[in-house]
């Protein structure tokens, strides 16, 4: 027998045309940069047949899509894909996001347990749907996060698991790439101060409004530019919020483009994220890429991916926050902006997939050793 080094791999494909944004940039950019950094490996995306047309005109050459008939992600991944991987043939391991298939060797890619060290952060319909994910990550071989903070914390939480592995993330190359393209709902002329992601109590918008607007940094002519949809459990509007949304103080966007985004990582005087808690936390890289000065929560995780490139602040003290606002609008009238690091921004996927691909290696056992 010889050895061989090629794989063929099962993907849950359930975001790839429609789902959580950062589900779907996982799932997207990992499959693009695997089909470019392996390509003699065979790839089966699996998805729900009612969007396999549409997954079929986008996944990369040489990605084959495999049609599910369940329609719940849960179902799909847990009950489904192993009969898929059994009727594909051959195929070494399945690799799903959240939800572990049962029966099948697995990797399971767990973007964070924040609902277990945080449930009053989440609806009850949202914990029940999410209990699922710890209760079938036992049966897979292996758990892959995305940051060393958050591997800790599902580890902390579930200490019955088996591998717990970190792959790291990267910025979206369709970001990187995109032209940048100013959004109508933002004035030009105006400096502004920028914060991005989804509308939910974890996200802590709220102070960073009240931060801004009750010590008079943020005004009409120096707005804070909200991106981003509600999403999960909202906190109500205060109303001093609805007074400073009314006078242009503060502006909510709703999702924007790829260009839409960029122009605002690359104009705006610094990038504020006060997150609560986050698996990995994103949009704060993305604002470094692009030349932004960074004010983020005082969080293990944003420690291990900003290291000195941000400031730190405790995203609970209304104050403090305010003094960090307060500081980093008067440095920004002498100083330069960081540099932008778009270039590299996009190496660390490549090592995305490599943890991946190791962790599915151990799992299958032996299947890469021979030949079948």
């Amino acid at each position: 027998m010889t050895a061989r080094t090629d794989m063929r791999v099962l993907l849950d494909g359930y975001w790839w045309v429609d789902g959580p944004p950062s589900g779907r940039l996982v799932l997207r950019e990992a499959i693009g940069q695997w089909a470019q950094s392996y390509p003699g490996d065979e790839l089966f995306l699996a998805v729900p047949a009612g969007r396999a047309a549409s997954a079929r005109a986008t996944v990369p050459d040489g990605v084959r899509v495999v049609p599910t008939r369940t329609r719940v992600h849960p179902l799909i991944n847990s009950v489904e894909l192993p009969f898929v991987a059994r009727r594909i043939g051959d195929v070494d391991a399945v690799l799903a996001q959240n939800f572990s298939p049962v029966g099948s060797p697995s990797v399971v890619y767990v973007h964070d347990v924040l609902f277990q060290s945080n449930p009053e952060w989440f609806t009850r319909v949202e914990r029940a749907y999410l209990s699922l994910i710890p209760r079938l990550a036992r049966r897979a071989g292996s758990v892959v996060t995305s940051s060393e903070a958050e591997r800790v914390r599902i580890r902390t939480h579930n200490p019955d698991l088996g591998r717990v592995a970190a792959s790291g993330l990267g910025v979206a190359r369709g970001l990187l790439s995109a032209e940048s393209v100013s959004p109508p709902a933002v004035p030009r002329t105006a400096e502004f101060v920028l914060t991005v992601g989804r509308l939910n109590v974890r996200k802590n918008v709220q102070r960073i409004i009240d931060a801004g607007v009750n010590s008079g940094l943020i005004t009409p002519e120096y707005p804070l530019v909200v991106v981003g949809e509600a999403s999960g459990k909202t906190a109500p509007v205060d109303p001093s919020s609805r007074a400073a949304v009314d006078d242009g103080s503060v502006i909510f966007t709703g999702r924007l483009s790829d260009g839409e985004l960029r122009w605002l990582y690359e104009n705006c005087d610094y990038f504020c994220c006060l997150s609560l808690g986050e698996g990995f936390g994103l949009p704060p890289v993305e604002a470094r890429a692009f030349g932004a000065r960074v004010l983020v929560s005082d969080l293990e995780v944003f420690r291990e991916t900003l290291g000195a490139d941000a400031t730190y602040v405790d995203p609970l003290d209304v104050g403090r926050i305010a003094a960090a606002m307060a500081a980093l609008t008067e440095a920004g009238t002498d100083g330069p902006r960081p540099t932008a690091h778009r270039e590299s921004a996009h190496d660390d996927w490549p090592e995305v997939i490599r943890v991946l691909r190791e962790e599915l290696r151990h799992v299958s056992g032996s299947i890469v050793g021979a030949t079948r």
